[in-house]
């Protein structure tokens, strides 16, 4: 249910993913890194480090504030986004520690042969899977689902998400795969966090369904 009243985003994603892994399975490791790096401009550099932030925990606070003035049931979910993601990323970071790319190219020694984005400070460990691209994408997938009968705010919620993970290999913070793992891992939390919301519509409390505009219209009257 939560996939067909989303299938834009979750398309997408699943688009996104398997042509990023076509390109993965046709190339070496770190070959996506090497190629945005010998097509870099000052926009996009600008642009992706901006575009990037998605995946923070900014984002998290801005849809709060959003889903209240639509509806609560929403707006408490972004409270169980808030616990899995980190739950799952470092999780799952624990488990594989794989180096990220400035370490991979370092023990290469092709590091110095790169083209940094000037002003990013880069990481050197757990790399598997990409905790801004699970953010992004749970976030902005749950976001998609709460207002899927708006279809382009979905297609642009879905686009923003793909562009956070293309983000984070044009800065040299992750390899493809990296960002692939967590597009879907992103993806499966929303979905799990949007059945939740479903669930919740059966249950006996109308606030759940009124929002700060309208909440005081549930409250029993004096």
């Amino acid at each position: 249910m939560t996939f067909t009243e989303n299938r834009i985003f979750y398309l997408g994603t699943f688009l996104f993913v398997i042509l990023a892994m076509i390109f993965v399975f046709g190339n070496e490791h770190g070959d996506g890194i090497i190629w945005f790096s010998e097509h870099r401009s000052a926009f996009w550099n600008s642009f992706f480090i901006l575009i990037t932030k998605v995946g923070e925990a900014w984002t998290y606070v801005l849809l709060l504030v959003f889903l209240l003035f639509y509806r609560f049931r929403y707006a408490v979910l972004v409270f169980a986004l808030a616990i899995l993601v980190p739950l799952v990323t470092l999780t799952l970071k624990g488990v594989f520690a794989k180096p990220r790319p400035k370490q991979y190219f370092t023990d290469n020694g092709l590091f110095d042969n790169l083209n940094i984005v000037e002003n990013v400070a880069l990481h050197s460990a757990n790399s598997f899977p990409s905790g801004h691209t699970i953010s992004a994408f749970a976030v902005l997938g749950f976001a998609a689902y709460a207002y899927r009968q708006q279809k382009w705010i979905c297609l642009i919620l879905t686009c923003l998400a793909i562009l956070v993970a293309i983000s984070r290999v044009y800065l040299v913070q992750h390899f493809l795969v990296d960002v692939c793992a967590g597009a879907l891992l992103g993806s499966g939390i929303a979905w799990f966090v949007s059945w939740i919301s479903l669930r919740m519509q059966n249950m006996n409390y109308t606030w759940l369904n009124k929002n700060l505009m309208n909440y005081k219209e549930s409250l029993p009257k004096a």
